[in-house]
């Protein structure tokens, strides 16, 4: 598999300038689709509106886990006028940004967002945030050309129903503005916030997370995180108003349904891979959790579950579990969250792989901790396939066909047991800086499934 091997680990060929078709087949990864290559991105705000007869985005061309395996569904693309919107420029507010692609009014009844541009947005730009509150979008960031589309320095909060996000990286960082999603001056790199339902984080990179990686808050329902890299949340102690070392990976929170946790790479975070608070009802299958501290956490109190006899429940199956440097040997891969309130938690184990002495469960674990015969929350259809390992190392990141030169440093660390938890960006090159790269997009009426599909599979196999 090829990368960009350049500073910071993502490239541009170099600021404004016009690329070459050979430049263009470099910077996609060997394939240029429906698109005409120029120096400067069209400003039109004109839109284009589509009706797709099959839904969108069922197909993952890289991986044996589709986005759609887990209890989000895209059956709401089909049969729907959706304005395709284009991001023409890299600002992180104003005309042609992504920000105004997400929140500007459209003629559909739902939008699908494209990129004429690839390279950084800077969200410290927008105050730390991009927190768009849309129903019916979808993020389509394999659009983009090449090296495709990084923000940093703040959090990207997905909040509303029907939402998919795919190829997209998010490195929140130490530079995250104060006030930005998560707890105190801490911030996820992705969130779904409270109450969203019906989204899809699909083939994303989410690192350098000051409180998680990749999230979701409370009382959500039918979400899926699927082929996505979420790894080196920062650890020093002063970024966190609890003064503790950090470094997360996920939190799932309370009352949280239908969370489908499928087939992504946990690299270098000391906890929370993942952590599941009380009342919530998942399914975690097919992922590879590398180098942490703690592994899966389950439960505390809870809401609307409270009343039932088992308020947590989780399906664990075929997950691989591989220790490094940061891991204790003697700790097990499933516990309870250690609070007095938290509530019984219902847990079924299938097939998963512990390398080393680790175990899945404590030889006496916690009576609240109850192993069940049959797995409690399984999508309808869905058979965790088999080859965990090698698969998700080959899918998984917001353009495995070409990842840039960092995300597949992690990859390769994970194969071969190196590297270790950061405390900053800083240790691993720190935040990318380049300009733009651009082209102009013919977005088609007829077949508009078909040219998406194109796109995706250039930037994935």
């Amino acid at each position: 598999m090829s990368q960009d091997s350049t500073q910071h680990g993502e490239r541009s060929d170099s600021v404004g300038r016009t690329i070459s078709r050979r430049g263009a087949l470099a910077l996609t990864g060997g394939l240029v689709v429906g698109s005409a290559l120029t120096g400067t991105a069209a400003a039109d705000s004109s839109e284009t509106v589509v009706t797709p007869g099959e839904p969108l985005g069922t197909v993952s061309p890289s991986s044996p886990i589709d986005p759609v395996d887990g209890f989000a569904d895209t059956d709401w693309t089909a049969g729907t006028d959706l304005s395709v919107v284009k991001v023409t420029n890299l600002d992180a507010t104003g005309e042609g940004s992504f920000k105004h692609a997400m929140e500007r009014d459209v003629e559909g009844d739902g939008r699908i967002v494209v990129f004429e541009v690839g390279g950084v947005i800077d969200l410290s730009e927008a105050s730390g945030e991009l927190d768009p509150e849309a129903n019916n979008m979808f993020v389509a960031g394999q659009t983009a050309p090449g090296p495709g589309i990084t923000l940093i320095k703040g959090t990207f909060e997905i909040d509303g129903e029907n939402v998919v996000v795919q190829h997209i990286r998010s490195r929140a960082g130490t530079q995250t503005a104060p006030g930005a999603s998560g707890e105190g001056d801490a911030a996820d790199s992705i969130t779904i916030a409270d109450e969203s339902k019906n989204v899809i984080v699909d083939h994303c990179t989410a690192t350098w997370g000051t409180d998680e990686n990749l999230s979701c808050g409370d009382t959500a329902s039918d979400i899926t995180f699927s082929n996505n890299l979420i790894a080196h949340g920062l650890a020093a102690p002063n970024l966190h108003p609890d003064g503790d070392e950090h470094s997360n990976g996920s939190l799932v929170g309370h009352d949280t349904e239908g969370m489908a946790i499928l087939g992504n790479l946990y690299a270098h975070n000391n906890d929370r891979n993942p952590r599941l608070k009380g009342g919530t009802r998942s399914i975690v299958a097919n992922n590879v959790v590398y180098n942490y501290d703690t592994a899966v956490r389950l439960g505390d109190d809870a809401e609307s579950n409270a009343g039932e006899e088992f308020p947590t429940q989780v399906s664990l199956i075929r997950n691989v579990y591989r220790p490094g440097d940061n891991t204790p040997l003697d700790d097990p891969v499933v516990g309870l969250n250690q609070e007095d309130d938290v509530l019984k938690a219902l847990v079924y184990l299938k097939e998963n792989v512990t390398q080393g002495p680790v175990e899945m469960l404590s030889e006496n674990p916690d009576e609240r901790l109850v192993v069940a015969d049959e797995p409690p929350v399984l999508p309808s259809g869905f058979d965790a396939p088999k080859g965990t390992f090698a698969n998700v190392l080959n899918a998984v990141s917001a353009r495995p066909a070409r990842r840039i030169s960092y995300d597949e440093s992690i990859v390769q660390q994970t194969k071969a047991k190196e590297g270790e938890v950061i405390d900053q960006e800083d240790e691993v090159g720190g935040y990318p800086d380049f300009g733009p790269v651009t082209r102009q997009l013919d977005v088609p009426t007829d077949g508009f499934g078909e040219w998406l599909a194109g796109h995706t599979e250039a930037v994935e196999r």
